[in-house]
């Protein structure tokens, strides 16, 4: 049972308003047929509309919130003043989280539907065909209102639970015995029956047509179903459940229609994508097994109409070995991801003349993968081949976004490994294509891509000692992402910002400035609990792990000892819970921080030696890694081997170089004697 019947959306401004009005009075003042009422049905009983302009926020008032949750339909009335209101459009994208897409009805007072529909509603499978059109030359109220009588007979029709078809023959029929009561004449009666007839010739000669559309209409709905709905979501943080939720109902759309419709294949090659976008949204809510039974379910579609020979069934195969790893990459079993990932680029390269933007981003998914495994020679491999057919492609705006992904994360690999100079012309050259795809494309989510690998340039930066110019960009980044951070609940723009504060953080650290490090690794540390508090992720609370562990080694520099212990030991609990379930990269990272605390505080040079020689075990190329392992072995008898690991980090960069110097004095401060090495 709902509140309200019907909820009128419209922007503040004097011809919409006044529409509204009317339109309010005219829904609420309707008196259903007696033939209709005598069934059990009722017309609008209740309607909502807010009288006041929105506050000034960034979410709906509880009011309104509450009102939309409760209503069944939503009257959206569209000029060209609607597609600027933040609000109408927050209205409608709310009635369709909410699962109530199929009862969103546009009211068009002015301009067209690309004009004057609100972005949510232009992706609203089929809503062209719930306009309700009342435009009139020189915006005439009475004839707009004269119009509107009719329109809104569909929105009445759906609040009382009958056909539209229905109530109009009925409204004609009750208001032809009212003229036929009125005059009590033959020539009403007459009219009365002709009225009626030439309505069901005109309602039986389009039910003819519409007969021969609906083949062509059914395939357009699963088209929207399975791409619009959906991809306008995921935009929208913390919408993923509510994703999920419709695509569930998706499939019992699609099959529905897939009864109806003539053209199967086409028909089950909508249901194989609607189950890919089931598991991706499965996958992003940590649901793995749901998601792998979704992504096999879409697979098994896609190889049966290859078989069938269904020409777009090729590629579906493709994407859904390449979804099917990225679902196993999460789940991390990476090195059956690898295989699917293998697998799922064969698939793609056997296809010709396929889409080399996709083939591209599947290679550079392996190469993502290949880090996760530890395998950096695998993952720069792909990585070079990603680059190589992107720098062959002309510079749209997916190839820029593309190019810009690629290189910050290869960016990122060969800063961890210790190659600054390759690192920061690769960063560079990220920053550079994100800078250009936010000219033409300047969303949110590209500016916050751009953020991110500003600051990861101005991390490379720092570690090889050019501080001035990381300085520069690191200023640049906070300032940017403080603004974006803003949505607190876009979790994306929190971490980008944590991230930024511990990098920054490091910056200081690194030239001594251990008060203001203090500071920035704090601000870290807050933001990231907030996000592992929200998210529950092991990947947020690895993070929060690390900034933790980063607050210790600042504090032990600044010879706060206790505090430094306490931060290790916090530090180091949190990352122990997930860093098996992560992958090689955080297994090591761990060992190395466990290796440096035992070492600092623990003294136990035994264990710091076996920890951080298993760490480097597995990913001996890994900055940090090489790093802690050197000093275990300077105290433990191997000081040529720790002089030559040191000496390979310090020749890397200047950054690098003054970390070391800094770690040996914080070191010998605290009472830990070594022999003096040449570095």
């Amino acid at each position: 049972m709902f509140d309200y019947d019907v909820f009128f959306s419209y922007r503040h401004r004097p011809l919409d308003s006044e529409i509204t009005q009317k339109l309010f009075n005219l829904a609420e003042n309707y008196r259903l047929p007696a033939s209709l009422r005598e069934k059990g049905l009722h017309g609008v009983r209740r309607a909502f509309r807010d009288t006041e302009e929105l506050p000034v926020s960034r979410i709906l008032t509880d009011t309104i919130d509450k009102a939309l949750h409760s209503t069944d339909c939503l009257v959206v009335v569209c000029s060209t003043d609607t597609p600027s209101s933040e609000w109408v459009d927050r209205e409608v994208a709310t009635f369709i989280e909410i699962g109530r897409a199929d009862h969103v009805f546009p009211i068009l007072i002015s301009g067209d539907p690309e004009t004057s529909f609100p972005a949510s509603m232009k992706l609203i499978p089929d809503i062209n065909d719930r306009i309700m059109d009342i435009r009139s030359e020189g915006n005439d109220v009475r004839r707009m209102m004269s119009l509107a009588e009719t329109e809104m007979l569909r929105v009445i029709a759906c609040v009382a639970g009958c056909t539209e078809d229905e109530l109009i023959r009925e409204n004609g029929i009750e208001q032809s015995r009212r003229i036929v009561k009125r005059g009590a004449s033959a020539a009403a009666v007459f009219i009365l029956i002709l009225a009626v007839s030439l309505s069901m010739m005109i309602r039986a000669r389009n039910y003819r047509n519409e007969a021969e559309k609906r083949e062509a209409a059914s395939m357009k709905i699963l088209n929207e179903l399975t791409y619009g709905l959906p991809d306008r979501l995921s935009d929208v943080p913390g919408s993923y459940s509510r994703i999920r939720d419709i695509l569930h109902s998706n499939t019992e759309d699609i099959n529905k229609i897939l009864r109806l419709t003539r053209n199967r294949e086409a028909g089950e090659y909508e249901a194989a994508v609607n189950y890919e976008k089931l598991a991706t949204a499965e996958n992003v809510l940590g649901m793995h097994d749901e998601a792998l039974d979704s992504e096999n379910t879409a697979i098994t579609i896609f190889e049966t109409l290859e078989k069938d020979g269904y020409e777009k069934a090729e590629a579906g195969t493709a994407s859904g070995y390449n979804n099917r790893a990225i679902i196993l990459n999460s789940a991390g079993r990476y090195d059956e991801a690898g295989a699917d990932y293998d697998k799922a680029i064969d698939l793609q390269q056997a296809l010709g003349n396929g889409n080399s933007l996709v083939l591209a981003r599947m290679i550079f998914n392996s190469g993502s993968n290949a880090v996760d495994m530890g395998d950096g020679d695998l993952a720069a491999e792909r990585f070079d081949q990603s680059l190589e057919l992107l720098y062959n492609m002309e510079r749209s705006a997916d190839v820029l976004d593309a190019l810009g992904t690629v290189e910050y994360n290869y960016g990122v690999l060969l800063y961890r490994s210790g190659m600054y100079d390759e690192a920061e012309e690769m960063l560079s050259d990220a920053c550079d294509d994100q800078s250009d795809l936010i000219g033409m494309n300047g969303t949110a989510a590209n500016r916050s891509k751009y953020i991110q690998s500003t600051s990861m340039l101005a991390a490379c930066l720092t570690d090889a000692g050019k501080y001035d110019e990381a300085d520069r960009y690191y200023d640049e980044a906070i300032k940017a992402a403080e603004i974006l951070a803003e949505d607190e609940e876009n979790i994306s723009y929190q971490q980008m910002l944590a991230e930024l504060y511990n990098n920054r953080g490091l910056s200081h650290n690194i030239r001594g400035n251990y008060i203001k490090a203090d500071e920035y690794y704090s601000d870290a540390s807050d933001v990231y609990g907030k996000i592992y508090e929200k998210t529950g992720s092991d990947p947020d609370r690895a993070a929060y792990a690390v900034s933790l562990l980063n607050t210790g080694e600042n504090a032990f520099k600044a010879y706060e000892y206790k505090r430094s212990k306490e931060f290790f030991i916090r530090g180091l609990d949190e990352y122990k819970r997930v860093a098996d379930s992560l992958g090689t990269y955080h297994k090591a990272q761990y060992l190395a921080w466990r290796s440096y605390y035992e070492l600092i505080h623990l003294k136990d040079f035994d264990a710091a030696l076996a920890s951080a020689s298993e760490a480097y075990e597995l990913q001996p190329d890994n900055t940090l890694v090489k790093m802690n392992y050197a000093y275990a072995c300077l105290y433990s008898g191997e000081e040529d081997l720790a002089e030559k690991l040191l000496g390979e980090i310090a020749s890397s960069g200047t950054g690098e170089a003054d970390t070391i110097k800094r770690d040996l004095q914080a070191q010998k401060n605290a009472g830990l004697k070594i022999k003096t090495i040449d570095i």
